[in-house]
């Protein structure tokens, strides 16, 4: 008898035949926005292929250790797990909130419940440990928000070196591209 797979809609997207991927390709690049950001030391340095690869370049946080960083997608994705990646010396992200389709996340209005919550060991943000997120709630995603809460070692200087998105694209039909029969 052949072997059915059931299929439902938690499953995450490589369950469902769907490739998860870096979505790196799918950022709107020139609309990021990152609050608190050290000058020269900006999100680029975390995000943008070459320089997020080369660990010795940060994005820092100025005035604290906290960070918002907003990245809005070319067109709606499913996020599946994320990878933040930060130095050994204690200045790595520690709590880190991800909030979906808040645009307009500050620190005034960050306190709110987010999306997810991670609590991450110096060991995962050393290594850049993927971690998976719930799948239902991280669907149908225009723009995503990392909240950085503290750092591993309690100071007030924060330091992201990489910040991976995993994903897939929502394929939606454009209806005015069907032909009538």
């Amino acid at each position: 008898a052949p072997d059915f797979v059931r299929r439902s809609s938690h499953a995450p997207p490589a369950a469902m035949g769907v490739t998860e991927a870096d979505l790196l390709e799918e950022m709107d690049l020139p609309s990021v926005e990152c609050l608190n950001q050290a000058t020269g030391k900006d999100w680029g340095n975390a995000l943008k292929q070459g320089y997020r690869e080369d660990g010795g370049l940060f994005c820092q946080s100025d005035d604290d250790e906290q960070l918002i960083l907003t990245v809005p997608f070319k067109q709606i994705v499913n996020l599946s797990s994320v990878a933040i990646q930060g130095p050994a010396d204690g200045t790595a992200p520690k709590t880190v909130k991800i909030f979906v389709n808040k645009p307009n996340l500050s620190f005034d209005n960050c306190g709110k419940k987010a999306t997810a919550t991670l609590t991450l060991t110096q060991a995962q943000v050393t290594t850049g440990e993927v971690i998976e997120l719930d799948f239902t709630q991280f669907q149908n995603v225009r723009v995503v928000s990392f909240f950085v809460d503290d750092n591993q070692g309690g100071g007030e200087v924060t330091n992201v070196s990489k910040i991976v998105v995993n994903g897939a694209a929502v394929h939606t039909t454009n209806m005015s591209e069907l032909k009538k029969c």
